[in-house]
């Protein structure tokens, strides 16, 4: 038995030592909260033509305002959705506008956070053909 008492005890202080570098102390006497290393992005919009539903996120344009902050995106990872405000909460003015079709505008779409990320929002854009 012996034997065995020391690699417990290893074992377990490597143990503490893995949680007690994964987490962070938010000052709750409870203790500390995991968060994780990822980037969450806080506003995602699905661009849509309003006729067909078909989806528009290729040439469009998103512009995220937040007070001074202003935040141009023009890239969709999958032609349907445009992301951003990236880990920074606030109150946003969101504008679509596509090649085509009238500008779309959202004000007041609220980004929040908790201990660790923020908490995404999802709206859609039904973008009108121009005539």
């Amino acid at each position: 038995m012996r034997k065995w008492r020391p690699f417990i005890v290893r074992g377990a202080a490597s143990i503490v030592v893995l949680v007690s570098s994964t987490a962070c102390y938010e000052g709750d006497p409870s203790g500390p909260i995991a968060c994780t290393a990822q980037f969450v992005y806080g506003l995602a919009v699905t661009v849509r033509d309003q006729s067909t539903a078909l989806p528009k996120a290729e040439d469009a344009t998103l512009t995220l305002r937040d007070g001074a902050h202003v935040e141009v995106v023009t890239d969709s990872w999958d032609g349907t959705t445009l992301v951003g405000a990236g880990e920074r909460p606030g109150t946003y003015d969101v504008t679509v506008e596509h090649p085509g079709y009238e500008t779309w505008i959202r004000a007041g779409v609220e980004i929040t956070e908790d201990e660790c990320h923020v908490i995404p929002v999802t709206i859609t854009a039904d973008l009108i053909p121009v005539p």
